[in-house]
């Protein structure tokens, strides 16, 4: 599985005071048509009131016409607090504080906290500005912040402040997502698409790889080489077939045995340059004995065991449907992670040899192997 990816909770606290209260007032900026909007908390005036704003609002009982339209202004009050935790009885302290101390009581009143505010905080609130006859007023805490922050026209300040920005993200996936689908265009012109690619050979190596085309005698485990091909799974992934070997399988009991001496998935043709024809030699002479111990058992328990593993279409750099001077095409230029091109999933399957036949056991449990070709 694929990890998704997320963004963990802003820290709205981690900010600097006089800076919360600037994120807040650019985030107020829309909320209202304002006449006038202050940020008075840093001029430390008003007696801790941080942002002071004026909306005028055209009067609707007006006579005539043609009488010129009057304007009433409403008083707003915005307090910010940054701070990690506000419970009840501070809240009670803060409208103490900025409300009912004061003989002019505003039209608005908006509490803006770094926290999540908790219901028993947010009905206090609620209860304190109806006894005070505040006509609107509301309570945002980090929910209501995050919510008006993802908001594509609020964007850039999401980046100023907190460094991240969802429209390069979103920029980012629209790339990464054409990406892919240029590559699947190219696999499936190389290789055929999901119904024809089963069984088709690709040449898979690294793109950071100095030492290509030369082997230099390092035959035990191939840094590049031919796989065959399985499928388009999981979704936006190419399977190869990396072992292969001859199987037995009882499909009623799921008890099963492989001989571990071959290996079929090595493809013979085409050849890997520099690999000496006696490697060839010595898999084949394997695979004859495997061969002949297979074919000795009853027709309806023989099949392929397979391990089977993915490279994902992100870490496939180029589809190379020519080759080169030393490897015919198509080429896969892979980015390689821990020495390997795969994926670490590894997909096990035992599938009967028979025509039209459906059994298959996935999986096999290593309790159920049985000594058959070993006694």
């Amino acid at each position: 599985m694929i990890a998704t990816r997320t963004i963990n909770p802003i820290h709205f606290e981690d900010l600097d005071p006089h800076r919360f209260e600037d994120l807040i007032r650019q985030l107020m900026y829309d909320f209202r048509e304002w006449k006038s909007i202050e940020a008075i908390g840093r001029t430390g005036s008003d007696e801790g009131i941080d942002i002071q704003a004026t909306e005028s609002i055209p009067v609707d009982n007006q006579k005539d016409e043609d009488e010129e339209l009057k304007y009433e202004d409403r008083l707003w009050i915005i307090q910010c607090k940054r701070e990690k935790s506000i419970n009840p009885r501070k809240i009670e302290r803060i409208i103490k504080h900025d409300l009912e101390t004061k003989e002019d009581l505003p039209y608005g009143y908006i509490l803006v906290g770094s926290t999540n505010f908790s219901k028993k905080s947010r009905d206090l609130f609620k209860s304190k500005l109806n006894q005070l006859g505040i006509n609107e007023f509301y309570i945002f805490g980090n929910p209501e912040l995050e919510d008006l922050l993802f908001l594509p026209k609020y964007d850039h300040l999401l980046f100023a402040y907190f460094g991240i920005s969802l429209q390069k993200r979103k920029r980012s996936l629209k790339s990464e997502l054409s990406a892919r689908l240029t590559t699947k265009r190219k696999l499936y012109k190389s290789l055929g698409n999901t119904h024809e690619v089963e069984n088709k050979t690709v040449f898979v190596r690294s793109a950071l790889d100095s030492d290509y085309p030369n082997l230099k005698g390092n035959f035990s485990s191939l840094k590049w080489r031919y796989y065959y091909c399985c499928c388009y799974e999981p979704v936006d992934h190419l399977c190869l077939v990396t072992n292969k070997k001859y199987a037995y399988a009882n499909w009623d009991t799921g008890e099963w045995d492989i001989i571990d001496d071959s290996d079929l998935s090595f493809p013979y043709d085409p050849e890997l340059l520099d690999l000496p024809k006696e490697y060839y030699n010595a898999i084949s002479d394997k695979d004859f004995k495997a061969s002949t111990l297979w074919d000795a058992l009853d027709e309806n328990c023989r099949g392929f065991y397979y391990e089977i593993r993915s490279i994902p279409f992100d870490r496939i750099l180029l589809v190379d449907e020519l080759g080169d001077t030393y490897h015919e095409g198509p080429h896969l230029i892979v980015e390689y992670k821990n020495n390997s091109p795969f994926e670490d999933k590894v997909f096990k399957i035992i599938k009967s040899t028979k025509m039209y036949s459906n059994e298959f056991i996935k999986d096999p449990k290593p309790d159920k192997r049985i000594k058959i070709f070993s006694k």
